[in-house]
């Protein structure tokens, strides 16, 4: 089964520098998508995490220079983890 996770960028980036990050991702074994938001700065990919982890995907895109925004592993905006309560 395939997993998605959304990478956002610390930093604004170009059209030029998000297709370069597609391309690194797409390089990856397991990435059967990479979907690219100039507005939102981010890249969605889908991957099959038996070849593939999170972690792995970040280290691919720290390793290219990309300075990602940290994950947030309790599911929530303000770290309680039951949902978005913050607007």
């Amino acid at each position: 089964m395939m997993q998605s996770e959304v990478f956002q960028f610390k930093t604004a980036t170009t059209e030029e520098s998000l297709a370069n990050a597609v391309r690194v991702l797409s390089a990856v074994e397991g990435v059967s998508a990479v979907t690219p938001s100039l507005l939102r700065n981010e890249l969605s990919v889908q991957f099959n995490p038996d070849r593939a982890s999170k972690q792995s995907l970040r280290a691919v895109l720290a390793n290219a220079g990309y300075a990602i925004v940290a994950a947030n592993p309790s599911g929530g905006c303000g770290g309680g983890g039951g949902g978005c309560s913050c607007s």
